[in-house]
């Protein structure tokens, strides 16, 4: 499964006060922890202030992309910070997150993902919201998939998010969740899905196990990529052991791999 580091977002409290204050080491620092954890990719979101995103996410490419040496996820709704990013950006793979199925952002986000080849998280999500069934939600996964084929950016690079929305407001959206999770490789074999995991335990306690079991869960269903902090040894050891036990670790050599450099947590 691929990681995508969740922690450089400025909606936390001390990446927006380090963003405020230009802390390059503190990026650097808080990047490099991530790659060392496990993390294939390093989520960059600088959205603390519309006027400010633009020049924020441009510095936060330049300081952090030759300190790491895996790619990056440019993590923006703003078109204009994307484009900026990507003209400084020097790695060969990118990833951008997200678009909805929303046409003002299919027209707005799908180009530059063609004009700089990057892989590409779409949501499940249209007009009206996030749907409240699986056939609802395939019926965005298809438009999202018919788009990518419009603007002539490979499937492959099509990472979709069914959308986790938290089992607090209502017990069957994780059930839901697993469900399209499932349905979309079968239609679409070439696009992979994605999604911000820690969103399932919103407003519960004990967020850590909720977040761990769903973790087990998902990959079970056929999960491709999450966005979660490597950080967390436990999640981490729970991604591990489940790959392992679904045979998608050939011969257990992630997991052995781990449990050999100590980074396995029971």
């Amino acid at each position: 499964m691929l990681i995508v580091a969740e922690r450089i977002n400025a909606t936390r409290k001390p990446i927006r006060e380090a963003l405020e204050r230009k802390d390059r080491d503190f990026f650097i620092q808080e990047a490099q922890k991530q790659e060392k954890a496990g993390a294939n990719f390093i989520d960059i979101n600088a959205g603390t202030e519309a006027t400010k995103e633009v020049a924020d996410l441009r510095w936060l490419v330049e300081i952090i992309q030759n300190e790491v040496n895996i790619p990056l996820c440019l993590d923006s709704a703003n078109d204009q910070a994307l484009e900026e990013a990507l003209k400084v950006y020097t790695k060969e793979e990118v990833m951008i997150n997200s678009f909805t199925a929303e046409e003002s952002r299919m027209k707005a986000v799908l180009p530059i993902a063609q004009k700089y080849r990057a892989f590409v998280v779409g949501l499940a999500m249209g007009e009206g919201g996030i749907p409240q069934s699986v056939d609802d939600r395939m019926k965005l996964a298809d438009t999202l998939v018919k788009a990518v084929d419009h603007y002539g950016v490979p499937r492959e690079h099509l990472f979709i998010d069914p959308l986790v929305v938290p089992i607090g407001t209502d017990q069957n959206q994780g059930k839901l969740f697993l469900e399209t999770l499932h349905a979309i490789p079968e239609k679409y074999p070439a696009v992979r899905t994605i999604c911000g995991l820690s969103n399932i335990s919103f407003g519960m306690p004990n967020r850590k196990l909720i977040n761990r079991a769903f973790l087990a869960l998902s990959v079970g269903y056929g999960l491709h990529a999450a966005i979660i902090d490597p950080l967390d040894v436990k999640l981490m050891s729970i991604l591990y052991g489940s790959e392992a036990l679904m045979g998608r670790d050939e011969f257990c050599m992630n997991y052995l791999t781990a449990f050999r450099s100590g980074c396995l947590n029971d």
